[in-house]
């Protein structure tokens, strides 16, 4: 009896002193593949511009930067890029913002947006 109430009071202290882990963003990569699986390449951009977007919102910059690119329709994609950037930055994560800002084609956008978050142009 006193061996299981030692083991117990073991178990006890162990798992109070234990920190968990920091959650991370949430898994939006399903969301990301979900879109890229539309055939239809304006629905399919669609979708993926609100994944990202929707991706972006929830800290997820390796999402975004997955479906960014996949998104044919490069008005769209410049567009998406420099909501996803400014959505990033202002969640403080500066470096996916900017890695996502150097996705825009457009020079002009992308140096409007590096500049939004800090980056400069190139």
């Amino acid at each position: 009896m006193f061996r299981v109430a030692t083991l117990l009071a073991l178990l006890l202290v162990l798992l109070a002193g234990c920190e968990r882990p920091e959650a991370g963003p949430p898994n939006m990569m399903p969301e990301i593949l979900g879109a890229l699986q539309i055939t239809d390449s304006q629905e399919r951009d669609t979708a993926l511009a609100q994944a990202c977007r929707h991706a972006a919102e929830q800290g997820s910059a390796p999402a975004v930067m997955m479906g960014l690119p996949r998104i044919d329709n490069v008005t769209l994609r410049d567009t998406v890029a420099a909501d996803c950037a400014e959505v990033l930055n202002e969640a403080g994560q500066s470096a996916a913002a900017e890695d996502v800002a150097r996705l825009i084609s457009d020079e002009t956008k992308r140096n409007a947006a590096l500049a939004e978050v800090g980056a400069g142009g190139d």
